[in-house]
């Protein structure tokens, strides 16, 4: 059986080496084409680019262990362990200075101790579990396969004096999910009002006998998960008696196939199903609130996940599955915040480490009040009184970073684009920022809906949606993703007439080359201050701009790799490729 343990007090602080295995690493020289890549060789982290860091500043080491240098700097540790599997860490620090809120962190970023403080010459000790599994980094398809540990310490005086690790059996808690869910990386130094997390880097904690494994990742849908790659290493891993969270929703709302009675529910139906199948237990989360939007007719706060929020919770109880309410609790908690609320986020959907913290609260109390097993029986005995953790605590000031490469900038991550006759126009579409890099699939062959087109569309224009949304059409509802998009088409005269049928939007219906030639040119003629333009002069122009391929036929559906090679050529015709995304062009962080 696996058993090392990591004596960290003859004074000096090792560097990791592949050919000793274990030591700190320096954040300096991790290794990886992206910012998701390097923080997967750093514990989570990614320096900062203004930061003028070297790894011998950045430490001590004494005869009681290894300690930061100053309270927002870490000391990342790693040891390689010799197979994938589950392990029992146990971390001891013996303070040589007083330590003061110290925060504990292992994998990628999870928070195993929060507001940790010791007095000089005492010491402190944590046991923990983890579980060491392929992973697939974010804007790449290709699985990581080391296996390896990794701790972090940040706060005054903190640091490690002994590692000892070893393989064990526990539960698991798997995730599934999207970017509110994921171990998101985050910049060194360390501000938590600048820290975008996902709540279940928060949740180990709470599980001091039972590893969490989370699979979530920024962009991904109930189906992205599957066709990525993800369900397939944690349909390998889990175990009977395992439990699993779903959380998704954010994303499949900008999907016309995955609406929440249709295709949504239909994945949350199907997961529930496999986890079962393993002897594992499902557990159903509806998505989480973004930050409320105030209706300006009613002048009550909305959400644009109602109907999700609702599937999540029918699937449930058709299926007899747990069910945490995390859209209304998460809702109901943002309202009651005010202006605050935004304390607790990035931006709109994302939190940062303070609300990250709070929901992960929020889920273990759901898990504790409806004793929900086999996860109830896994927390800690007692209800935790944990050190406050509120934005009040720390400045909300931190580092502003000078510009760098972008997620724009990667190589193009997908995986079925090879040889597609669009392939020139999908990468400079890609370039301009229209097309989502955290998913794997584009799908180039596949027709788009009506609705969908709007999205990407106002993104090539650099224009913004509009809400309220008046109701016009009876087949799109007031707090649908598209029907800002929508309304703001009917404010600039982007709809030809002659597209909608008996009053119908139809939204769901496939895109024609004739109608996506009107967007795109009415769209055009809209910035450019011309009036708008009949279908048939649209398509003459369409094919004469390029915006349509050679030989496209009015009445034909037009596939999303033609659309999506348009779509660059209007980008250019009107030179927006170099100019900001609109301000509700919302961007996955990428952990």
């Amino acid at each position: 059986m696996y058993h090392e343990t990591y004596t960290l007090t003859d004074g000096s602080a090792p560097l990791y080496s592949p050919e000793y295995g274990f030591g700190f690493v320096d954040l300096s020289k991790a290794e990886g084409k992206t910012d998701s890549k390097r923080a997967l060789r750093a514990g989570g982290w990614n320096l900062r680019r203004s930061f003028p860091y070297s790894f011998s500043s950045s430490v001590r080491a004494d005869a009681s262990g290894v300690y930061v240098t100053f309270p927002r700097q870490m000391a990342v540790f790693k040891a390689d362990v010799p197979e994938f599997g589950t392990y029992r860490v146990r971390v001891d620090m013996t303070a040589s200075q007083a330590v003061n809120n110290m925060s504990l962190f292992a994998g990628r970023r999870n928070l195993i101790g929060r507001g940790i403080c010791v007095p000089e010459g005492e010491s402190f000790s944590r046991t923990f579990f983890m579980r060491v599994t392929p992973y697939i980094p974010a804007l790449t398809s290709v699985p990581d396969t080391e296996a390896a540990i990794y701790i972090s310490v940040t706060g005054q005086n903190a640091g490690l004096s002994r590692v000892t690790i070893e393989r064990a059996d526990a539960p698991v808690l798997y995730i599934a999910g999207d970017s509110t869910v994921t171990d998101q990386n985050a910049p060194a130094p360390y501000y938590p009002y600048g820290c975008t997390n996902g709540w279940a880097q928060d949740l180990a904690q709470y599980f001091p006998s039972a590893a969490v494994c989370n699979f979530a990742h920024s962009g991904l849908t109930t189906n992205c998960f599957r066709d990525d790659g993800h369900w397939d290493i944690l349909w390998q891993y889990i175990c009977p008696g395992d439990t699993c969270f779903i959380q998704f929703g954010h994303n499949d709302q900008k999907r016309r196939n995955l609406a929440a009675f249709g295709g949504y529910i239909n994945n949350l139906r199907w997961y529930v199903k496999k986890i079962r199948e393993r002897n594992a237990f499902p557990v159903i989360c509806s998505p989480i609130s973004r930050i409320p939007e105030t209706d300006a007719d009613t002048g009550k706060p909305y959400s644009l996940l109602t109907l999700h929020a609702l599937a999540a919770k029918q699937a449930a109880e058709e299926l007899q599955v747990p069910f945490i309410d995390l859209h209304a609790l998460t809702f109901a908690r943002w309202c009651s915040l005010g202006d605050s609320v935004h304390d607790y986020f990035v931006d709109g959907t994302h939190t940062n480490e303070y609300g990250g913290c709070l929901i992960a609260g929020i889920v273990a109390s759901e898990i504790r009040r409806q004793n929900i097993r086999p996860a109830a029986e896994l927390l800690s005995p007692q209800p935790q009184v944990l050190p406050p953790f509120t934005p009040d605590m720390d400045t909300k000031q931190f580092p502003k970073e000078p510009a760098g490469p972008g997620m724009f900038d990667i190589d193009i991550p997908y995986v079925d684009i090879d040889g597609c006759p669009q392939y020139e126009g999908i990468v400079r579409a890609f370039r301009g920022g229209l097309l989502d890099p955290c998913v794997m699939h584009l799908h180039p062959d596949a027709v788009m809906p009506r609705a969908q087109l709007l999205m990407v569309l106002f993104k090539a224009l650099r224009i913004c949606g509009a809400r309220p949304y008046k109701g016009y059409f009876p087949d799109l509802g007031r707090y649908e993703w598209d029907s800002s998009y929508v309304q703001a088409c009917l404010n600039e005269d982007l709809i030809d007439p002659a597209t909608v049928k008996d009053g119908f939007f139809r939204p769901d219906d496939p895109l024609t080359c004739e109608e996506f030639a009107s967007f795109a040119e009415r769209g055009m003629a809209s910035m450019q201050l011309r009036a708008g333009i009949s279908l048939s002069a649209a398509f003459a122009q369409a094919l004469a701009d390029g915006v349509l391929p050679a030989g496209a036929k009015r009445a034909a559906a037009i596939c999303r790799g033609d659309v999506y090679a348009g779509l660059a050529r209007v980008m250019e015709l009107l030179g927006t490729a170099k100019k900001a995304l609109p301000r509700d062009a919302e961007i996955h962080p990428v952990g």
